[in-house]
């Protein structure tokens, strides 16, 4: 199947309309631009990769800027593992994830003004969506909508940093509660994450109404 990428969204736009969905990651943070060793070369192995586009302004790509975002979210994930504990940490940010997640759901229900399988499966034709996704469309029907994703702006910034399970708890523990909240209708299943080392994430929306 042919790579789903038409268009890149400006940089502004990506700053502040990104959507969720192991792409999408506005992670609270994240924000904090702070000083830090560079960024490791394997980040920008891929020189032709669209991740590689450059955003507006001078010597920024959507992997940098991913990467930049992330390095500080992990950096200060990790110092609270060793004041708090791990396992608390990680239920903290999937809580939050939880909470962002329903959010946006109902920032795209409105948007959208439709609840029904064919509007939410439009999210992920959204160039925005596609700018951070490299996604085969296995299945594409009325009832089921499945994907493989085989390339994930998130996981190239968590993992590189062997910080898969904090990428897993912050981006794809919300993918759930992003479907079943814009509609609970709208079942997910799915056993593979790029985030936990696996292949591909293999997402399958199943309209059950």
């Amino acid at each position: 199947m042919k790579e789903l990428v038409k268009k890149h969204p400006s940089r502004r736009d990506f700053l502040t309309k990104a959507v969720p969905a192991c792409a999408v990651t506005c992670l609270s943070a994240s924000t904090v631009f702070a000083k830090s060793p560079m960024i490791p070369n394997s980040l920008f192995e891929q020189e032709k990769h669209k991740f590689d586009k450059k955003l507006p302004g001078p010597e920024m790509t959507y992997r940098r800027f991913s990467a930049i975002r992330h390095r500080s979210f992990i950096r200060f994930a990790r110092f609270m593992q060793k004041e708090i504990g791990e396992e608390r940490v990680i239920e903290l940010i999937k809580k939050e994830t939880e909470q962002r997640l329903n959010a946006q759901a109902k920032r795209d229900l409105k948007r959208l003004g439709k609840s029904d399988f064919k509007s939410y499966i439009s999210i992920f034709r959204d160039p925005r969506m596609l700018a951070s996704l490299t996604m085969e469309i296995i299945e594409d029907t009325d009832k089921v909508f499945e994907i493989k994703v085989t390339d994930c702006l998130s996981a190239e910034s968590f993992l590189p940093y062997k910080a898969g399970d904090l990428g897993f708890a912050a981006v794809c523990w919300g993918d759930y509660n992003w479907a079943t909240d814009f509609n609970p209708k709208i079942k997910l299943v799915r056993d593979k994450t790029l985030m936990q080392g696996h292949d591909c994430c293999n997402h399958k929306y199943i309209w059950t109404g």
